[in-house]
């Protein structure tokens, strides 16, 4: 009886405590190849070129850890637009900007730039990838 009214009172007080933590949802990323065009709830973004990488590769230690620019056109509702996003650090007088759309009800934000550099794979041509992901407003 004793070990019955153990395992009763172990298994109430795990659903308290684990009622506890709210868990994020995972952001699920599109993947934008260099020159590509990818449509995202009815607004086109095209990954136009890397303005600029200059992140610090991994293996690597540096003073400053970089950042990378890149040009995207973004069109909606025939509204053709040009943006630059920044990853990583600004410099001062600077804005980071990961924001390619925003309406009443989602966004579109750049997540990430891949490939991220390597200390061997410095000063070659890369296929670089933009991630993007839709993100509802609250």
């Amino acid at each position: 009886m004793k070990n019955s009214l153990l395992a009763v009172i172990i298994l109430f007080s795990t659903f308290a405590f684990g009622q506890e933590d709210s868990v994020e949802a995972p952001k699920i990323a599109v993947k934008v190849p260099i020159g590509e065009t990818v449509v995202l709830k009815g607004v086109s973004i095209k990954f136009l070129e890397v303005l600029e990488d200059s992140r610090c590769p991994k293996g690597v230690n540096c003073i400053w850890a970089g950042r990378a620019r890149v040009k995207v056109e973004v069109t909606s509702k025939g509204k053709k637009e040009e943006k630059i996003l920044t990853f990583g650090e600004v410099k001062p007088g600077e804005e980071k900007n990961t924001n390619l759309f925003s309406s009443s009800n989602f966004a579109i934000n750049g997540l990430t730039l891949n490939p991220y550099p390597t200390s061997e794979s410095t000063g070659k041509a890369k296929g670089y990838v933009l991630l993007i992901c839709e993100e509802k407003n609250k």
